[in-house]
């Protein structure tokens, strides 16, 4: 028989029946039920907690480390040893005890590991959130490869013939994608990997970019098919991304959320790693950045270093602003730079808060209908190829 003492209660294990027994020597009210996030300085732990948080879940910290500035974000930091420790079933079963306990989320998988045996063993009424961090990997990766697979046809088709990027090749895109914030969805993103595949070479550009999901996009597919260098063209400033043409929500109520000094940040983190090399910036506007372009041909600043482009689009992505008139300004200054077989991507033709980029887009399938080769809607944006 194993005995732990834990404050008022004896935490007894009998050998015969294999089974922890609670005793209580003293009355005490229990708190509510809670659920025990450990360790929580794990960056999965954080993210698990504010989630809790929101839900109003009740929610007790642990960890086996001290973080000063993380237990003043948690309001409470609670100390445990280490799993291995002689001392930690004990102090975790007190834990349990006194704060209610019914619930485990562990991001670490040797900890997760331990506590799923530990109570397992002794019949304890606590229930681990989810699966292992391992078997969640596995899941991750799984499903990941399954939508790669779902994918090909349509990547195929989009491409209007067979698409030569591997499996692990489309599986990268999506995965960098969908740890960028923004409103470009998968069937777009599947398209775009199709269009490079037949894309000329020359400039890549994209006309808006918020914090840059889709033009890390553009930049990996740019490299890997070594189409041109990649320049995104973005103000980030509330006035310029003002829609007039829009509802409210989005004409005022979006705008006004915005940190728009911490934009351009974000968006030099998110694409650095991909594009650092052969992609660069300008915080203009379209116009401004169009005769910026026009003139030098050549971008530089302290994060991406200098660029040089060649005066013709091989890609043109148009995301800035989505009233009518801009958007028209927008293809009027760029797409007299597009080369012979280029390809433009009119985001959100398909868009329920205006209809800027339809009408626009409408007037290029009308006005150009002879020097257009293919063209198709996905993701709610207008794929047009030139010839």
């Amino acid at each position: 028989m194993q005995q732990w003492k834990a404050g008022q209660q004896t935490l007894i294990l009998s050998e015969g029946t294999n089974q922890m027994q609670l005793t209580n020597h003293a009355e005490n009210r229990l708190p509510e039920p809670a659920i025990l996030v450990f360790p929580a300085t794990h960056p999965d732990g954080q993210q698990y907690f504010e989630i809790a948080q929101e839900h109003d879940d009740r929610i007790v910290a642990a960890s086996s480390t001290w973080d000063a500035e993380l237990s003043c974000q948690m309001g409470e930091l609670l100390i445990l040893p280490y799993v291995d420790e002689p001392s930690f079933p004990a102090r975790f079963l007190e834990l349990v005890r006194t704060r209610n306990i019914n619930r485990i989320y562990s991001p670490v998988a040797a900890v997760y590991s331990w506590l799923d045996r530990f109570i397992s063993e002794n019949k304890l009424p606590i229930r681990l959130v989810g699966s292992s961090p391992i078997k969640r990997e596995l899941v991750r990766f799984d499903r990941l490869m399954s939508k790669v697979t779902r994918s090909r046809r349509f990547i195929d088709e989009c491409a209007g013939g067979t698409c030569d990027l591997s499996d692990i090749e489309i599986a990268a895109v999506f995965r960098m994608a969908s740890h960028i914030y923004g409103e470009s969805n998968e069937h777009k993103i599947a398209a775009m990997m199709a269009i490079f595949c037949s894309a000329p070479t020359g400039d890549v550009i994209e006309i808006g970019s918020l914090v840059g999901k889709s033009a890390a996009v553009l930049a990996l597919l740019a490299k890997r098919y070594q189409t041109g260098n990649v320049l995104a063209i973005d103000p980030w400033q509330a006035s310029a991304a003002t829609q007039h043409d829009s509802p409210y929500t989005v004409r005022v109520g979006l705008v006004a959320e915005w940190d728009y000094e911490m934009l351009p940040q974000d968006f030099a983190i998110n694409t650095l790693p991909v594009g650092l090399g052969s992609f660069n910036y300008l915080r203009q506007e379209s116009v401004t950045g169009c005769a910026l372009f026009q003139k030098t041909l050549s971008v530089t600043n302290s994060t991406f270093g200098r660029v040089d482009y060649q005066g013709k689009i091989a890609v043109m992505h148009i995301d800035g602003n989505h009233d009518y008139a801009q958007v028209k300004r927008d293809c009027e200054l760029w797409l007299p730079m597009m080369v012979k077989g280029g390809w433009l991507i009119l985001d959100d033709y398909v868009w329920i808060h205006g209809d800027g980029p339809r009408r626009v887009g409408d007037t290029l399938l009308e006005q150009h209908a002879r020097d257009i080769e293919r063209a198709f809607v996905c993701g709610k944006a207008l794929f047009i190829k030139f010839n």
